[in-house]
C-alpha cells in the first residue's frame, strides 16, 4: 500500500467495503473463527476496524498477523501459513477473502480456497484459481460462505470466477 493510502486509513478516509461489517457480525455470531490475515501495519488495521467497529473490534477475531508479525509481503504465504497455526486449523478448514492477484497467490500457495472482491485498483488482476470472484460482499450471508466452502472440496481443481 503507498504512504497515500496509509494515510488515508489513518485519517478514517479509508472505510470497509460494503457488506464486510455485516458479515463479519454475522459470521461471529455463527460461531465462525476469524482471523485477520494481512501484511499492511498493524496502526492501519486498527484504525480502520475501530472507525468501522469501536474499541473493541479484537473481539471478532481469534488471531491477527500482519505486518509486524509477517514480515513477508503477499504473494509469499507467510502470513496465511502464520495464521492457519496460530488458529491451529488446516487451510481446508478456512476461506480466505482477497482483493488482489498477490493476496491470491498467498492464499492459494498456503492451501486456501479463497473468495475474490477486487477494487478499483485490482478489477484488472488474473483472479484464476480463485472459489469466486465476486463484485462485493453485499448480498453474501454465512449460508453462501459455507455452501461454497462445501463446493471448494468437491471439485478443488475447477476455478469458479
Amino acid at each position: 500500500k503507498t504512504a497515500a493510502y496509509e494515510k488515508a486509513v489513518q485519517d478514517g478516509a479509508v472505510a470497509l467495503r460494503p457488506g464486510v461489517l455485516r458479515l463479519i457480525e454475522a459470521a461471529f455470531s455463527d460461531g465462525l473463527r476469524l482471523a485477520i490475515a494481512t501484511t499492511t501495519s498493524p496502526v492501519n488495521i486498527s484504525a480502520l476496524l475501530r472507525a468501522a467497529i469501536g474499541p473493541d473490534w479484537r473481539q471478532y477475531f481469534m488471531v491477527i498477523e500482519d505486518a509486524s508479525t509477517a514480515p513477508r509481503k503477499k504473494p509469499h504465504p507467510q502470513v496465511y501459513l502464520q495464521t492457519l497455526q496460530r488458529l491451529q486449523l488446516p487451510a481446508r478448514a478456512c476461506l480466505a477473502f482477497e482483493d488482489s492477484e498477490n493476496g491470491l497467490h498467498a492464499a492459494v500457495a498456503a492451501g486456501l480456497a479463497t473468495l475474490i472482491t477486487p477494487n478499483t485498483f485490482t478489477a484488472h488482476h488474473d483472479f484464476k484459481g480463485a472459489l469466486r470472484v465476486l463484485p462485493s460482499l453485499l448480498d453474501v450471508s454465512v449460508a453462501h460462505l459455507r455452501a461454497w466452502h462445501a463446493e471448494a472440496f468437491v471439485a478443488p481443481a475447477r476455478a469458479r470466477a
